[in-house]
């Protein structure tokens, strides 16, 4: 009930990007399942490379609200990892038109049994938008990056 409660308290601004935000992390996270990623990558770069691009919306302050938005839709979906939160991200931000570069990194395994472990965030004008809690012990491997 908490949940409903904070949600009816955002203006409809911020309400229709949560709900965004929680459409395409569910889509992202199904879509890793059954479809590999560079595949995914593919698709993502086509669709948004034909939109229009709002240069209301494309501003630091996109960010920022994509940001919040995708906490609000981690917190809904804990099981949701790392990558289909940042393929989400990204989505949200560059289908309004703001740069977003999308890195996976790898660190060394912390004792798990695992020789390494593996993290994707975004950054959008030197924002970490998901992923900043853990990203600063990854060495970026990959970066997907897009100008408006």
């Amino acid at each position: 009930m908490s949940r409903l409660r904070s949600l009816a308290a955002l203006s409809a601004a911020e309400r229709t990007l949560s709900w965004r935000a929680v459409w395409w992390l569910v889509v992202f996270r199904m879509a890793l399942v059954l479809i590999p990623f560079p595949r995914i990558r593919a698709w993502m770069d086509a669709r948004l490379a034909a939109r229009r691009r709002s240069a209301a919306l494309a501003s630091p302050a996109h960010a920022w609200a994509v940001r919040r938005a995708l906490s609000r839709a981690a917190r809904t979906f804990p099981s949701a990892p790392c990558l289909p939160q940042a393929l989400a991200a990204e989505w949200l931000l560059r289908a309004q038109g703001v740069a977003a570069v999308l890195r996976i990194g790898v660190a060394p395994a912390a004792g798990d049994g695992r020789p390494i472990d593996a993290h994707a965030w975004v950054e959008s004008d030197g924002l970490v938008v998901v992923g900043d809690a853990e990203f600063a012990r990854f060495a970026a491997l990959a970066a997907y990056s897009s100008a408006p």
